[in-house]
């Protein structure tokens, strides 16, 4: 007979250390400097180092010709097609892109394309794998290992998050996802993009446990959709942001398959008109102040007020 199998219902714990948690307190006076920012839209900085950000959009919408372009953006250095601005310094500037969709020979084109748009000094700072074709465990635990141990890299790209994981709708296990995303980026100095399509049958939600997740926990979440006029063009907006949102930018794709900041003109929003209670409560002191800066020093009677604070109130609509 088989001996029974014993089953130690004591789980060791990590003793807490009051001393250890106070080094997450943050204070007033600590001197914390600006984050360093990988990558800017316009004169909005929407990813910064130490910080994770998220890609999203329809299947088959665009993202990785996105992706292309901030590449290409991120390797130039410096200002591009007078929209997108990077910023890695010198030994911090290499690019980590890790694909988990595509075949080998989809992500050559890739790699070629922004050859040809980069040259090949430049292309050196762009490390690319392919891990398609492996188990989850393996993607995650290579992914960790290539994070914490190439040197130089400044910003990390994730083409296919979902593909680290089990179950996107799995909340502890897309908790400890983003948690991780967070740690690596904290503590190795860099930014990761994470590419994670959105809901087919909703506007902008991403999928699953994860995508909420993600939302909440992302420095940027950039939105890519096709323009309604011409699906040609593709619209790239700004979900949500730590940051100031940026104005939204269109490209396209020319013959070669590499894409472009395109010229589109975006239809500016009407103002708002504002009701007579808005306009009251941005406007009230001022108001106020009117009033009484005509009154004399005796007070003012009923009526007076009245007739000042309609004049008062005329002025400001």
């Amino acid at each position: 007979m088989f001996e029974p199998i014993v089953i130690n219902s004591e789980i060791s714990k990590k003793e807490l250390s009051y001393n250890e948690i106070l080094k997450f307190r943050v204070l007033p006076t600590d001197k914390i400097p600006v984050p360093d920012v990988v990558l800017s839209f316009f004169d909005s900085m929407v990813m910064t180092r130490k910080n994770i950000s998220c890609i999203t959009g329809k299947a088959k919408v665009g993202k990785t010709f996105l992706l292309t372009l901030l590449n290409i953006a991120v390797l130039n250095k410096g200002e591009f097609q007078n929209t997108l601005k990077s910023f890695l310094p010198k030994g911090k500037d290499k690019i980590l892109y890790i694909d988990t969709e595509q075949s080998d020979f989809h992500i050559l084109l890739i790699l070629k394309r922004i050859l040809d748009s980069v040259g090949e000094n430049k292309i050196e700072n762009l490390l690319m794998f392919n891990f398609d074709a492996i188990d989850i465990e393996q993607r995650r635990n290579y992914t960790k290992e290539l994070i914490y141990n190439t040197e130089g890299v400044g910003i990390v790209v994730i083409d296919g998050i979902a593909d680290l994981i089990y179950d996107t709708n799995d909340i502890k296990e897309s908790s400890i996802m983003a948690s991780d995303l967070r740690k690596w980026s904290v503590e190795k100095d860099l930014h990761i993009v994470n590419v994670l399509h959105q809901n087919p049958s909703e506007n902008s939600k991403m999928r699953g446990h994860l995508g909420t997740i993600l939302m909440n926990k992302s420095e940027t979440v950039i939105q890519i959709t096709p323009c309604k006029e011409n699906e040609d063009i593709k619209i790239v907006d700004t979900l949500s942001t730590r940051n100031k949102k940026p104005l939204p930018f269109a490209f396209e794709i020319d013959e070669n398959g590499i894409p472009y900041i395109s010229d589109y003109q975006f239809e500016s929003k009407p103002i708002k008109k504002m009701t007579k209670k808005e306009l009251f409560e941005t406007h009230k002191i001022d108001i106020i102040l009117d009033i009484f800066a005509t009154s004399s020093d005796l007070g003012i009677g009923y009526g007076q007020l009245l007739d000042h604070f309609k004049r008062a109130y005329l002025s400001k609509s």
